[in-house]
């Protein structure tokens, strides 16, 4: 957060994958987005005034080092991250990226059969889709798996390892575009086999830090990102045309891939979310199960002097 003058500027890791593309529709066509910048509250047409928003774009795993290191103030993060900085994090109860079932986005890409595996190139953009992978190999499949980096292309990296975990875009066009002699194993179709659960892969976080001095705030913006979320996914068809002019993908394809995703945070997802650190926990990804902090219940226990509610 940056302030001076009596202006506040609150911070958001925004994601440029294009799951994440409906909220950025729906920051453009609002009217908040200017290049990188949202327009502060007086400058709207429509509804009172509230803290200017700064947009700092990067992958999962930059926004989760920043906001652990408070370069960000709020962000969509991945689900593991918050899971390991818990006691420093407060969740959004309104917004996660998710499915249950496939998602098409998050693909291990092998030349082997599944139980064969013995290596894989693991992607450096995502801790939540590797820390699955891991407790579905360790739990589920019993198998002992040796892992390294993913460098450079993916036909590289499976010139030296069985499979590659790939994630985002890349996964999308992993799916889509395959490398020849290769099967894609989408992880949350694997996850819902096993578990009969949606998976989370990323969830809204503001550090309690901020929130504690700048509550009120916190929750207008939170606010505001929820509506421009709505807006978005209430008008997946416009999504569609507009995404055509920005990505590879055709009409069939992006329309099926934002039908996966699930966007909002329900006690179904919170509890498919609390089995995967379960299951995580036991796999020795985490050393803890944590609890659910959610935003507004602590701003308000902060007002009222209570102790918010924990899932």
């Amino acid at each position: 957060m940056r302030s001076g003058a009596g202006d506040m500027t609150v911070r958001i890791g925004h994601i440029r994958f294009l799951n994440c593309y409906p909220l950025y529709y729906g920051l453009e066509r609002r009217g908040l987005l200017v290049g990188d910048r949202l327009v502060e509250g007086p400058d709207r047409p429509d509804g009172p005034s509230r803290p200017a928003i700064e947009l700092v774009p990067g992958v999962p795993t930059d926004l989760n080092r920043w906001l652990t290191a408070g370069d960000l103030d709020l962000g969509l993060i991945s689900s593991i991250a918050y899971a390991r900085n818990h006691r420093e994090m407060l969740l959004s109860r309104y917004v996660s990226i998710s499915s249950f079932g496939a998602v098409d986005s998050i693909q291990l890409v092998s030349r082997l059969p599944l139980p064969e595996i013995r290596s894989v190139a693991l992607t450096r953009q995502s801790a939540t889709s590797v820390a699955l992978l891991k407790t579905l190999f360790k739990l589920r499949f019993e198998q002992d798996v040796r892992y390294g980096d993913l460098e450079g292309p993916l036909a590289d990296g499976l010139r030296e390892y069985d499979a590659a975990l790939v994630i985002g875009d890349q996964g999308l066009e992993a799916l889509y575009f395959p490398e020849p002699g290769t099967t894609c194993h989408d992880l949350g179709a694997l996850w819902k086999e096993w578990t009969g659960l949606p998976m989370v892969y990323a969830v809204w976080a503001a550090r309690e830090e901020f929130a504690r001095v700048n509550g009120r705030e916190l929750i207008a913006v939170e606010q505001e990102l929820v509506r421009c979320r709505d807006y978005g996914c209430e008008r997946l068809p416009e999504v569609v045309e507009s995404a055509l002019d920005r990505y590879r993908f055709d009409r069939e394809t992006l329309t099926r891939y934002f039908g996966l995703l699930h966007y909002g945070f329900t006690e179904e997802y919170q509890r498919g979310l609390l089995r995967f650190y379960e299951l995580a926990h036991e796999a020795g990804e985490l050393p803890e199960v944590p609890g659910l902090r959610f935003i507004d219940a602590f701003v308000g226990a902060e007002a009222g002097g209570v102790e918010g509610d924990m899932l």
